[in-house]
């Protein structure tokens, strides 16, 4: 090995060629890292045990993501926080230009450019070349698990022949080239060469491989980097900046501080980004859950456009595709939680139900349900009021029939199933409504009740209706609060509870009444409605009491 000019010559020099493992076993090796920093031409053997090390590193290369094209994504997080810890280094000084990480995507190969901190020959072997090996601060970075470097290679073991590796880099006093091939399907296979180079400022990250669709690449970067925070670093693909906003149309963006839980403590302070409302202007951004604004879960189940970001100091899932639940995490979604509310506060009644329906859903499919418990009761107060009840859609219908539309103040309905999950805990339900508006008799049968109450003109009309109304279950109900609704029946689990005040119970004296309590009660019984109109307007006859004659169908009148 050739050793670095002293006379200050900008020369290509080669310090390694060899396989992979050779090079990171020698920087494990103190007296081999010392030897290469120096710039000695031979290498000392190292003690490394290379069994154990490949299978570390094939374990890394050829760790599967929850998206193939993660690693660039991965290239381009560790850019960004290049430039972030040369602009935190230098202060005023900083170029303003070293925020700016570029990505240029051609057929078959993708570059990522950044203008910040680069790396000396010490952090090659030390940080890059070592998996889990980093320097990268929680909260601050954004890339912190140091395999970003193992995971490009994985490109290689999946297509040897298309692929290749070029890094450029340099602290503004070194230069180092590094170049990588695979010469098959495992670890063992990748040849690395180590050169110094003319001294330069940042790094340049050359990717070559066949699986790298240019279409599908720009497409994933935009999606997934359009919510990245500004200031900390532009984002340009082909040189259009992908995170400026001009991908949504309209909604809000929110910086919320988050406040701890009792007894925990941030350093540094949370904040959590959320942009509620908009559209998308180009393909693929969908409701979704970011990490350091980048996307991690995208949620196509969420018609609005739904966005929350965590904060770096929220763990993620060794895939990198989810986030991990934990105190930092519940703050931030008690945080998002309270947002809504207080958008809540300032809306019309009829958007409130709205509100609380898009954050079950929201917290049910892109929040894991995260702090729901917390946020829950205080959530109802605000949005939905005391009184509230939780009802089925299926049952909506019969409820307003019921009781009447006045009913409808007092009811939430889910339009979801997830909504409905959510909220089933901490909503009070229909038996806690019927319980609330009515004062309801004892179950006992239709025929007995009948008997037992003659003034009730129409129970006699439906115990003429059912074949066995000594076996029907069903009982009288008083509304407490208000008058009973145009429908005087409704089906319960235990029984059919019918209005003693409605008036076609009481004494029907029109078709309406008539109509109204004989199809309330069909429904009651879960007589299908296709049954209930051919019965009552063709097949069956009606009979009525008081002025009302019988009347036989066989044709429509």
């Amino acid at each position: 090995m050739a050793s670095i000019p002293t006379d200050g010559r900008a020369r290509m020099e080669l310090r390694f060629l060899g396989p992979l493992q050779e090079l990171v076993a020698a920087g494990l090796h103190r007296p081999s890292f010392d030897a290469l920093c120096r710039g000695e031409s031979v290498l000392r053997e190292t003690s490394i045990d290379r069994a154990y090390l490949l299978k570390v590193l094939d374990e890394e290369v050829s760790r599967p993501f929850g998206q193939p094209l993660r690693p660039v994504l991965e290239l381009v997080l560790n850019a960004a926080d290049a430039g972030a810890a040369l602009a935190r280094r230098e202060a005023l000084r900083a170029d303003p230009a070293c925020r700016i990480v570029d990505v240029e995507v051609d057929d078959a190969e993708v570059t990522v450019i950044d203008r910040g901190e680069g790396m000396n020959v010490a952090t090659i072997l030390s940080r890059l070349l070592v998996p889990f090996a980093t320097d990268r601060v929680a909260g601050v970075d954004i890339g912190r698990f140091g395999v970003g470097f193992f995971s490009v290679l994985g490109f290689g073991i999946a297509d040897p022949a298309s692929f290749a590796l070029h890094v450029e880099t340099g602290d503004g006093v070194e230069g180092w080239s590094i170049r990588v091939v695979a010469g098959g399907r495992s670890a063992a296979s990748l040849i690395i060469s180590l050169r110094s180079i003319s001294p330069r400022r940042g790094t340049r990250v050359k990717i070559g491989s066949a699986l790298l669709d240019p279409n599908h690449v720009r497409s994933y970067l935009r999606d997934a980097l359009h919510f990245f925070p500004l200031e900390k670093a532009i984002l340009r693909v082909d040189g259009v900046p992908t995170n400026d906003g001009t991908t949504i149309s309209g909604g809000t963006l929110f910086d919320d501080h988050v406040d701890p839980p009792e007894g925990a403590h941030f350093d540094p302070p949370l904040h959590g980004r959320f942009h509620l409302g908009g559209r998308a202007l180009v393909p693929g951004i969908t409701a979704a859950t970011y990490h350091s604004g980048v996307k991690v879960e995208p949620c196509f189940a969420v018609g609005e456009l739904a966005l929350i970001d965590f904060p770096g100091a929220v763990e993620l899932t060794e895939g990198r595709d989810a986030i991990k639940p934990g105190p930092a995490f519940a703050a931030v979604v008690a945080a998002f939680h309270r947002r809504l509310i207080q958008l809540g506060q300032g809306a019309t009644p009829a958007t409130r139900p709205r509100i609380a329906e898009l954050a079950a859903q929201i917290s049910a499919l892109m929040l894991q349900s995260g702090a729901w418990e917390t946020v829950a009761p205080e959530m109802a107060h605000a949005l939905l009021g005391a009184g509230c009840h939780l009802v089925s859609p299926d049952r909506l219908e019969a409820l307003l029939g019921f009781f009447g539309p006045d009913i409808a103040s007092r009811l939430f309905v889910p339009e979801s199933f997830w909504a409905e999950r959510e909220w089933h805990a901490f909503l009070p339900g229909e038996r806690e409504l019927l319980d609330d508006e009515l004062a309801v008799g004892p179950v006992e049968s239709l025929a007995g009740l009948a008997r037992r109450r003659p003034d009730l003109l129409g129970l006699t009309a439906l115990v003429a209706r059912v074949e066995r109304p000594g076996e029907q279950a069903a009982a009288l109900a008083q509304g407490r609060h208000r008058a009973a609704g145009p429908l005087p029946c409704l089906g319960t689990r235990r029984a059919v509870l019918i209005r003693a005040d409605a008036p076609a119970v009481q004494s029907p004296r029109s078709w309406a009444d008539v109509y109204a309590l004989r199809i309330a009660f069909d429904r009651a019984i879960g007589l299908p409605e296709p049954d209930v109109e051919r019965d009552l307007i063709v097949a069956a006859p009606i009979r009525t009491i008081g002025p009302i004659t019988a009347v036989t169908g066989g044709t429509r009148t």
